[in-house]
């Protein structure tokens, strides 16, 4: 029984042994045969137009957007415009109703009226400073004398002077006095004749003449005080300041509305504008008149041009990024609305004819830069099938770059248009399931080791 126990015991001793040393054959096997395999995906230096630009987003407003306030408190009446609308230039757009407003300007003109009959009134006044001769006659007597109060001669004598009539004097008249004044000019004597209406006295007409202009200055207040208040009252009735779209509309009929409240905002929609926040790493690119591309994310099918029209000197700092606001003109804004949502890029910089190779071509080393040519240049295409599996990948070449995208890099010098040059690709591959595959798919992309047109890096189009 001991005998039997002890055989089972080294049986199961014996499966855990080879049990783990198959696992551990597994894992040395497996772990080999997964390798680093490089990967280049191949691209001519090509000549091409090199753009530049700046890229930013910002949404579209009108080029000219006036705000419409109400001038007077009172309610909105006779409103027609709708948001959204097209309003014309000069058109009502609503009025204010403000009975207060419209009383003001009924007692200034019924003070103004009453200015003006009391002027009359003055004016009519001068006539009684020139006394005339009531009848035709001869002047028996003067009574006054330059510089004489009209009051005192009247009390003494009865009239400023006698006239009588007819050869034997049988009838006599008083010379009336006026209301007041003083006597400031006599102008006939004792004994001379007079026909009827000749002038005989003058008053001073200096007090008179003072209030008369007085009156007629407070008439310039009182017109002044009239204009004033029928100005005020036209703001009542306001009246579309451009043609346009209402963009904005703050209030409807019926609603009181008080002085400089905001009704609405009207936009020109004939020229459009991208307000964008650029970066202050890219705002010293930018120029006034530089062109740019406009694309819509509501308008996918077009693409717009225009122009920088102005750049802020000030910048805006949030979260530690300073941002420029650049303003973009659209040159043929058709379809596009206000608020549309818009992608800008702003040509800086442009180069006709210039040699390019992808960006990622290009790797640095101790401050100098370089790409991969690959040898197959400098062969025949012949030779090329004939001895494509023993060739090495390329060599590295030093290069001078100039301007740069986001895609594109120029090589000044250094490399040659047409050659190929060769952007490393790593990846990880099990050499057991994949070789085969491998094999065939470098054979059928040109032979050359690892160096399948792969991972996007197709030559650039012209």
């Amino acid at each position: 029984m001991k005998e039997k126990i002890l055989k089972i015991s080294a049986v199961i001793v014996l499966i855990i042994i080879v049990g783990f040393g198959g696992y551990y054959a597994y894992k040395k096997s497996t772990s080999k045969n997964v390798l680093s395999s490089t990967k280049y995906s191949l691209s001519k230096a090509t000549k091409t137009n090199l753009d530049i630009t700046v890229e930013a987003t910002g949404a579209v407003t009108g080029v000219n957007e006036v705000n419409v306030f109400s001038s007077n408190t009172g309610t909105v009446d006779g409103m027609t415009a709708k948001l959204g609308a097209a309003v014309n230039k000069g058109d009502l757009f609503c009025k204010i109703d403000d009975s207060t407003t419209q009383q003001a300007v009924d007692s200034a003109q019924i003070s103004l009226q009453h200015s003006y009959l009391e002027l009359q009134a003055l004016k009519n006044q001068l006539d009684d400073l020139v006394v005339k001769a009531p009848i035709s006659g001869k002047v028996r007597a003067v009574y006054a004398g330059a510089g004489d109060e009209v009051s005192s001669i009247k009390f003494t004598y009865g009239g400023m002077a006698m006239i009588t009539v007819g050869t034997d004097n049988s009838y006599e008249t008083a010379v009336p006095f006026p209301s007041s004044g003083k006597v400031a000019e006599v102008c006939v004597s004792a004994g001379q004749s007079v026909n009827k209406g000749d002038i005989l006295f003058r008053l001073d007409a200096k007090t008179l003449n003072n209030t008369i202009a007085q009156k007629e200055n407070d008439i310039k207040l009182a017109q002044k005080n009239l204009s004033d208040k029928q100005a005020n009252l036209a703001k009542s009735t306001i009246t579309t300041p451009i043609s346009g779209i209402v963009t904005v509309l703050n209030v409807k009929n019926g609603e009181i509305v008080t002085n400089e409240k905001l009704i609405a905002t009207i936009s020109d929609t004939s020229k459009m504008r991208v307000t964008l926040a650029v970066d202050e790493l890219d705002i010293n690119q930018v120029k006034v008149g530089q062109t740019a591309t406009i694309k819509l994310d509501d308008i996918k099918d077009k693409t717009f041009k225009g122009s920088v029209e102005s750049i802020s000197q000030s910048g805006t700092t949030t979260n530690n990024v300073t941002t420029y606001s650049v303003v973009v003109t659209i040159d043929d804004p058709e379809n596009v609305k206000i608020g549309m949502n818009a992608n800008v890029s702003i040509e800086v910089q442009n180069k006709t004819d210039a040699l390019t190779v992808p960006v990622e071509a290009i790797t640095e080393k101790n401050g100098k830069k370089y790409v991969m040519v690959s040898e197959q240049t400098s062969r025949s295409a012949s030779s090329n099938r004939k001895a494509s599996n023993n060739l090495r990948p390329g060599k590295l070449v030093e290069v001078k770059t100039g301007l740069k995208n986001k895609t594109l890099i120029e090589i000044t010098s250094g490399l040659k248009e047409n050659e190929i040059v060769m952007t490393e690709l790593t990846q990880t591959t099990n050499t057991n399931s994949n070789s085969k595959s491998n094999k065939n798919r470098i054979n059928q992309q040109g032979g050359m080791p690892g160096a399948g047109m792969s991972g996007g890096g197709g030559m650039p189009r012209n």
